[in-house]
């Protein structure tokens, strides 16, 4: 290993390690109760080095949301697929990044800083769930032009499918801390899947 890689590797290092304490700390005292010196401490780096990676507290936060949905990419859409397995995979894998990544709790975060910080909180949501709404309104745009769903409003279709997911599932955990998927979920996301198909599922 050359010298330049070892430290891209070191500071590499560095970062993921500060992200996991921020994000440790962040679900424990909140944004506003979180210091960065603690953060920096509980990194095991100094708190020059955590503003070498991270500008300020609010730009680590960030980071810290952006690691949770990192995986949150969009699959490509299908041209032979079922339409029905597809949209249910779909919302099954949002679903559970949304749980097993904790991204509720980083959610009720963000909603206690709209008095205090509504720039941040404006930014994270339109980032993020907002990215999350415009990628199904494209994947549903996708569709219609491949002739999948019969013509209509994207941004109203991606609502129409997302909404009772997001009353079902999210919203609840946004008020509980300790929700989770219920062993049904997998058939309430197929019948608000089947559902938007009676309306807008194209005619073979």
């Amino acid at each position: 290993m050359g010298l330049e890689e070892y430290r891209r590797s070191v500071s590499e290092a560095k970062r993921a390690s500060i992200l996991k304490a921020g994000r440790s700390n962040f679900l424990k005292n909140g944004y506003s109760g979180a210091g960065v010196a603690e953060i920096a401490r509980e990194a095991d780096v100094s708190t020059a080095t955590l503003y070498k990676h991270f500008s300020s507290k609010e730009v680590l936060f960030a980071a810290v949301v952006t690691d949770a949905y990192v995986a949150d990419d969009h699959p490509d859409t299908p041209h032979q697929t079922d339409i029905e397995e597809f949209f249910v995979g779909l919302i099954a894998r949002y679903l559970h990044l949304q749980y097993d990544r904790q991204i509720n709790a980083l959610v009720r975060i963000v909603i206690a800083e709209v008095p205090s910080a509504p720039k941040l909180a404006h930014d994270l949501f339109e980032n993020f769930v907002g990215a999350r709404y415009r990628a199904i309104e494209h994947t549903i745009g996708q569709l219609i032009a491949a002739g999948k769903l019969k013509p209509h409003d994207v941004h109203y279709g991606a609502r129409f499918i997302a909404g009772p997911v997001r009353d079902h599932f999210v919203w609840p955990a946004l008020f509980d801390a300790d929700a989770r998927l219920p062993d049904d979920a997998d058939d309430v996301v197929r019948r608000v899947v089947r559902d938007y198909l009676k309306l807008y599922g194209a005619r073979d």
